[in-house]
C-alpha cells in the first residue's frame, strides 16, 4: 500500500488493511499512522518508507512463516470488526444519553415546579 505521506494522508485509516489481511495477503505499507500503530507495531504489516525498503520487506516476507503470521492476524482481526465497532459506539451513545438525561432531569423538574 504505497500511500503518499502528505497532509491528505496524515489522518487516513485505510480499511483495505484489515481486508487484505483477512484475505491472507501479506501487506507492505508506507508508514501511515493507523497502519503502523494498529498493524505494523504488531508485526502484521511490513512498513517501508523507501522503494529500497519495500524490496527488502518483500524479500523478507518470502521467507516468513506464514502459519504463525496468519494465526496472529486472525487473533488481531477477531478483536476488530464492524460489529464490535458499532457495539462500542452504541454503548458510548447510550451512556452519553443516560448522562445527559440525568443532568436534564433536575433542570426539567425545577422548571416545571417554578411555574
Amino acid at each position: 500500500m504505497p500511500f503518499a505521506l502528505n497532509e491528505a494522508t496524515r489522518f487516513i485509516s485505510p480499511t483495505k488493511t484489515p481486508e487484505f489481511l483477512a484475505a491472507g495477503l501479506q501487506v507492505i505499507s508506507t508508514p501511515i499512522v493507523d497502519v503502523l500503530r494498529d498493524y505494523g507495531e504488531a508485526g502484521l504489516v511490513a512498513v517501508a518508507e523507501t522503494p529500497e525498503a519495500v524490496v527488502l520487506s518483500a524479500e523478507a516476507l518470502l521467507f516468513r512463516s506464514k502459519d504463525a503470521w496468519l494465526e496472529a492476524v486472525d487473533q488481531r482481526l477477531a478483536t476488530h470488526s464492524w460489529d464490535l465497532t458499532w457495539a462500542a459506539m452504541q454503548a458510548l451513545m447510550a451512556d452519553a444519553q443516560r448522562r445527559s438525561g440525568a443532568l436534564a432531569a433536575p433542570l426539567l423538574h425545577s422548571a416545571t415546579t417554578a411555574v
